[in-house]
């Protein structure tokens, strides 16, 4: 009898640790991250009667949690973790290498901070995530983008390219990048569209959703309401998406506002509108494999950096709206996020803003 219970136990225990293994590699795998979502067409989200208390505040939620914030597929850190690594990273090597010059030492670091495993990681994300915004124009109806719009659209996004060290020639005009948590869009005085992730950033964000509503925020960049103005393009949806916006409250409106200037939120604002239906597909595609509490770890960790992480570092509210607006009303008001944390549609609320929205009275 106890024979067989020990048996029982073990196969229990075998059981269970090839699930976690099987978990764990489709995880990162990248058959299974470069197939097509299935979230392409999400489901309509469930209308609850009863919902958890952390529904009604998600930015709570979110960023109560301090320190490393750990999901199913990593980890995240605080920004400054990251630049303290990179930073003692390249004081080792000048320590063991004092005969070598700047460019050697950029060599060893870029070796060392941007290894393959990590590289790999990131382009996995990007061509995922470039992928699932390009479906996600695409899928629009002619409602809300005719064929040459979409194709428009399509080819900035697919033009934009992500620079990713070695060599470290890539950052030749930014080398300060190398020990920096920065990830950000840039067009060029030649006109090219790029891509660049700071080599703290490779060291912090492990985890997959981190990545994927960071890249996807900054790629959406290349198609934002301002970048599109500077192409001499116009669109009628991106004017509605942006009355709505601003009707919201999630476009501050002040009186110094000028649209697209420095002062201006628009673009911001937009790029983390779009991140938050690539990362809703992300989430959606592990939905099966992970448990409530797996989710809300993954969610959190989507926009864990948004979140005040120093009460001594001023928050930029001009260009960006604020820590709470971007996640409670943004990220967190989005049907299908609410969906995947099992909370209803908020009541008071008006409805999430998309390329449809119709506005009423005057901004």
């Amino acid at each position: 009898m106890l024979q067989t219970l020990r048996f029982r136990f073990l196969l229990g225990a075998v059981i269970l640790c090839i699930s976690v293994v099987q978990i764990f590699r489709k995880s990162f795998h990248p058959a299974f991250l470069e197939k097509p979502a299935e979230a392409d067409v999400l489901h309509p989200p469930v209308i609850r009667e009863y919902q958890p208390k952390y529904c009604d505040n998600v930015y709570q939620l979110f960023c109560q949690k301090r320190g490393v914030s750990q999901d199913p597929t990593g980890f995240v850190h605080p920004d400054i973790d990251g630049e303290m690594q990179a930073l003692k990273i390249y004081k080792d090597i000048i320590r063991q290498h004092r005969d070598w010059n700047v460019e050697q030492i950029d060599e060893e670091l870029v070796h060392q901070i941007f290894n393959p495993k990590r590289r790999e990681q990131v382009l996995t994300a990007a061509r995922w995530v470039k992928r699932q915004i390009e479906n996600f124009i695409s899928r629009q109806p002619r409602s809300v983008f005719n064929a040459q719009e979409k194709r428009q659209i399509l080819s900035r996004i697919r033009k934009t390219e992500l620079e990713l060290p070695p060599p470290i020639s890539l950052y030749a005009d930014e080398p300060d990048l190398f020990t920096r948590n920065e990830v950000y869009y840039q067009r060029t005085l030649d006109g090219k569209m790029r891509l660049r992730v700071g080599g703290a950033f490779l060291l912090i964000a492990k985890s997959w959703f981190n990545l994927v509503f960071t890249l996807a925020h900054e790629w959406a960049h290349s198609i934002d309401p301002c970048e599109i103005r500077s192409a001499h393009l116009s669109f009628p949806a991106y004017d509605r998406l942006t009355a709505c916006l601003l009707q919201r409250g999630l476009i501050i409106s002040h009186k110094t506002r000028s649209e697209c200037q420095e002062n201006d939120q628009l673009s911001e604002t937009f790029a983390d509108w779009i991140a938050v239906q690539i990362t809703a597909d992300a989430l959606a595609s592990f939905s099966t494999e992970f448990q409530t509490d797996q989710i809300i770890n993954a969610a959190r960790n989507s926009v864990r950096d948004l979140c005040e992480q120093d009460e001594d570092i001023e928050i930029d509210t001009l260009s960006y709206p604020a820590p709470r607006v971007r996640i409670e009303g943004i990220f967190g008001n989005n049907p299908h996020i609410r969906h995947l944390l099992g909370c209803t549609l908020p009541k008071k609320e008006p409805s999430y803003c998309t390329f449809e929205s119709k506005t009423t009275g005057s901004l």
